[in-house]
């Protein structure tokens, strides 16, 4: 086997195993929100993020859009670079979640999301690759200050055994524009730490995101940090 295709399999296998694997509701990277704003009617959202995990630089794009504040779709197309193999591959998912409840209503929110991934390694066309379905759950604190978060789910990767998910995540108002979050994930068995602070730029509108993160299997570990830009009610 040529060097060429081996750097092309690693590609794949960090592709399967790296948070672009991991779908989540920014500032999460594998945390989806129950969160149904009042306000999200016909509304578009955008969010962008640069990653750094080990050898590897990952940049991310997503746009969504609510239909209604419980029904939502969102596009979000990856890009990572193997620095050391010196190779790429895209991954691009669309989701749809559906939200059963308000939680400003009743304190908390219940929904449903399913994914489809298409993946594109270097020189090569897009493909299939799986499905998810996850359960997320949000729950208010601290009079509105604070969210919690739980998930629940499944991830069929093609030609693939299926994997559970699972996480938690917390959130908190410290200062004015200020929010510190955390989360924690498991999919299949591959472990995710992450945790940062969110700065509003313009309260309700543009947000920035900084956090570190840390990845961890049967074979590897690789620790990092993202940098996000958030745009919301477009």
């Amino acid at each position: 086997m040529t060097q060429f295709h081996v750097n092309k399999l690693l590609l794949l296998a960090v592709l399967s195993v790296s948070l672009n694997a991991w779908a989540g509701d920014r500032p999460y990277l594998a945390t989806s929100t129950a969160v149904a704003e009042e306000d999200d009617d016909g509304v578009w959202s955008v969010a962008t993020a640069y990653q750094q995990v080990g050898i590897n630089k990952i940049l991310s794009g997503s746009v969504e859009y609510a239909f209604n504040p419980t029904n939502s779709i969102q596009f979000e197309l990856t890009h990572t670079l193997d620095t050391e193999a010196d190779s790429a591959g895209q991954e691009a998912e669309i989701e749809f979640k559906h939200l059963f409840n308000h939680i400003a209503r009743d304190g908390w929110g219940l929904g449903v999301s399913a994914s489809l991934v298409f993946a594109k390694p270097q020189d090569e066309v897009w493909r299939h690759g799986g499905v998810t379905l996850n359960v997320p759950f949000s729950l208010s604190l601290w009079e509105g200050d604070g969210l919690f978060h739980l998930n629940a789910g499944a991830m069929k990767p093609v030609d693939e055994n299926l994997q559970w998910t699972a996480s938690a995540a917390i959130e908190r108002k410290v200062a004015k524009g200020t929010t510190l979050f955390a989360e924690i994930a498991r999919q299949g068995d591959q472990n995710l730490l992450h945790g940062g602070v969110r700065y509003w730029l313009k309260k309700d509108k543009v947000a920035l995101d900084f956090s570190l993160q840390r990845t961890q299997g049967p074979d590897q570990s690789a620790e990092g940090f993202v940098i996000g830009l958030n745009l919301f009610d477009l």
